[in-house]
């Protein structure tokens, strides 16, 4: 059993005390045989201050610290700074956004042994007659069959996420997340690939935290077009780590890049259009994206 964790949320723009009184209490639950945690949420920079006031009573909480950083530095920087700050021999990151969906959560974790990262899985939660527009949950509803914890450990390193995720102090210390990454994606897929390139193993487990909270399809299509770029930027690094990066090899051998291009062009004003609407089909959100990616190239 794990002696010791820091349980470390970067949060932006959220509301999250509810999430981390419910992680205190199972983690003061556990309490037994010397057990001791810590919760640090930080705010990386939100632009709302009436989030970081009502965050601000995480402080009161005991063993828990919310600290405001006045610069956005990004998804990969603000979890290197969590990092520095944690104090114990396992970190266990959690997006801010997210809830807890079983009343063992914690004990799941500190349960485990000799594990290097571990990595928990998602659960997607929200009312499906409100969300059936909804691009983002469509999309997530599509591929949570495929999240199991077996579906994950065949895909060991492809499939690391962020989100929910367990790793010894001493290996994120030695191998932090890359700080090129300041826009959004692709910072967890390049430290998937840094992992591999250490030997360091993953154990997927089944231990979910759910999302049920989703932005809107014109904010999501937004931020995905944000990923592309991203993608683009460091798309030799990340080279058989990306679906995306891996179809556009495919076309440019068999040279169709530029038939699907054009093709892409002629359609991308509509497809954008029916993505970002109130009825998107959700099939043509990877043909939307190639495209993108593949005008970048």
């Amino acid at each position: 059993m794990i002696k010791s964790l820091s349980i470390l949320m970067p949060s932006y723009n959220n509301l999250c005390g509810g999430f981390v009184e419910e992680l205190r209490r199972q983690a003061e639950s556990i309490g037994s045989d010397g057990f001791r945690y810590e919760i640090i949420v930080a705010d990386d920079g939100s632009p709302d201050p009436s989030f970081t006031r009502a965050n601000s009573s995480i402080n009161k909480l005991g063993c828990c610290r919310y600290i405001v950083r006045k610069e956005n530095v990004g998804r990969a920087a603000i979890r290197n700074f969590l990092a520095s700050e944690a104090q114990y021999e396992y970190l266990l990151f959690l997006d801010s956004d997210r809830k807890v969906c079983s009343d063992d959560f914690i004990r799941r974790y500190v349960s485990l042994e000799n594990v290097e990262v571990a990595c928990g899985g998602l659960r997607i939660g929200g009312d499906s007659s409100c969300l059936c527009h909804n691009i983002r949950y469509r999309m997530e509803k599509k591929y949570e069959p495929h999240n199991t914890a077996e579906g994950r450990q065949a895909r060991e390193y492809k499939n690391f996420n962020t989100s929910n995720f367990m790793v010894r102090r001493d290996i994120i210390l030695s191998i932090p997340f890359d700080e090129r990454f300041r826009r959004y994606g692709y910072e967890d897929v390049m430290w998937g690939r840094q992992l591999h390139d250490n030997n360091i193993r993953i154990t997927h487990i089944d231990n979910p935290i759910m999302l049920d909270d989703f932005e809107t399809n014109p904010g999501f299509v937004s931020k995905m077009e944000t990923g592309m770029d991203t993608l683009h930027a460091f798309n030799d690094e990340l080279r058989g780590y990306s679906a995306i990066i891996d179809a556009a090899d495919r076309l440019n051998k068999l040279h169709l890049a530029t038939p699907y291009r054009l093709l892409f062009n002629a359609m991308r004003k509509p497809i954008r259009r029916n993505l970002t609407g109130e009825r998107p089909i959700v099939p043509l959100l990877n043909f939307y994206k190639l495209g993108i990616f593949i005008n970048k190239k």
